[in-house]
C-alpha cells in the first residue's frame, strides 16, 4: 500500500524536520525554514545555562516525540464529547493533535464589526498583512529562544483574535487544546490583539485525552492591547502527568490598556 507523507511523519521524530507545509503561503513556510535552522543552531540547554541551572533539562530529550498522527472520527467525537468548559462563550475553537476539531463562529453581530476569529492557517491566507504584523513579533527571552524557534518551525495551527477599535465582546472566547496519543506533540499557539479601546476575555484549555500517556507541548501565546483596551486571559493546563510541556507566553500592553493572565498550571511534570 502507498504511505502518505503524514503516515512516514507519525513514526518520525519531531527533529526530523520540518512538517509537509505545501499548502501553507510561501512567506510562512521561509519564516519556518528560517526558525528550524535557528533552532538547530542554538545549544541545547544545560545546568551551566543560567536561565536553566534549577531545570532538570534531561527531560528536554525531544527524540521520542513525533507528530500527531490524523485522528479518526471515533477520536473526534470523543474529542468533542469531553470538552466541557463554560456554559456561554463568543466564540470556541476545539483542537486535538493540533487539528482543528470544532469551530463555533463569533456572531453575525461580532463578524459585521469586524471581529476575526480564525485558525492561524486561514488567517495567514485571508489577512496576511494583518497576521504577519503581530505574529512571534516578540523575541524570546529568558533561555526560552531555541524553543520559540521550534515552536516556529513545527507550529500548524492555533487561534488568530483580532478585535477591532472599541468593541466589547461580552462573553469569553474559549479554546480547547487536547493531547492524544502516546509520546506525541503539539504546538498550541494563540495571538490575540485587541485594537484601541476593545474588550475581551479568552479561557483556554490544555488537556490530555489520556493522563499515563508521554508526550510534548511546546506553546506560544501573544496578548497584545491596543491604548486603552482590556484583555482577560485564563489558561486552564492539566496535560497529563507525563507531558514534559513548554510554555512561552508574551504580553505587550499600549498606554492606558490592561492586561490580566490567570495561568492554573495543575499537569504535566515539566
Amino acid at each position: 500500500s502507498l504511505t502518505t507523507h503524514r503516515e512516514l511523519q507519525e513514526t518520525e521524530s519531531i527533529l526530523s524536520g520540518l512538517r509537509d507545509s505545501h499548502e501553507l503561503p510561501d512567506w510562512f513556510r521561509d519564516q519556518q525554514h528560517a526558525a528550524w535552522e535557528k533552532f538547530e543552531s542554538i545549544p541545547r540547554p544545560t545546568r551551566k545555562d543560567q536561565a536553566w541551572r534549577f531545570s532538570n533539562v534531561d527531560l528536554l530529550d525531544l527524540a521520542p516525540f513525533k507528530f500527531t498522527p490524523e485522528l479518526s472520527d471515533d477520536d473526534r467525537r470523543n474529542v468533542l464529547q469531553y470538552s466541557r468548559g463554560l456554559d456561554e462563550f463568543s466564540g470556541r475553537m476545539i483542537f486535538a493533535g493540533d487539528q482543528l476539531i470544532e469551530r463555533n463562529i463569533v456572531s453575525e453581530k461580532l463578524k459585521k464589526r469586524g471581529v476575526i476569529f480564525q485558525p492561524l492557517e486561514r488567517a495567514m491566507v485571508e489577512h496576511a498583512d494583518l497576521f504577519r504584523k503581530y505574529f512571534m513579533s516578540t523575541e524570546a527571552s529568558l533561555g526560552s529562544a531555541k524553543f520559540a524557534a521550534l515552536h516556529q518551525a513545527l507550529v500548524s495551527s492555533g487561534t488568530f483574535l483580532f478585535v477591532p477599535r472599541g468593541v466589547e465582546i461580552e462573553a469569553p472566547i474559549e479554546i480547547f487544546h487536547w493531547l492524544r496519543g502516546e509520546n506525541v506533540s503539539v504546538f498550541p499557539h494563540l495571538l490575540l490583539v485587541a485594537d484601541e479601546l476593545a474588550k475581551v476575555t479568552v479561557v483556554e484549555h490544555f488537556r490530555s485525552c489520556d493522563q499515563r500517556a508521554s508526550g510534548f507541548t511546546c506553546g506560544v501565546n501573544d496578548l497584545i492591547a491596543g491604548p486603552g483596551a482590556k484583555v482577560t486571559y485564563v489558561c486552564a493546563q492539566n496535560w497529563g502527568d507525563n507531558v514534559v510541556a513548554l510554555q512561552m507566553n508574551t504580553t505587550a500592553v499600549d498606554h492606558g490598556a490592561s492586561a490580566m493572565s490567570l495561568n492554573l498550571n495543575l499537569g504535566s511534570r515539566y
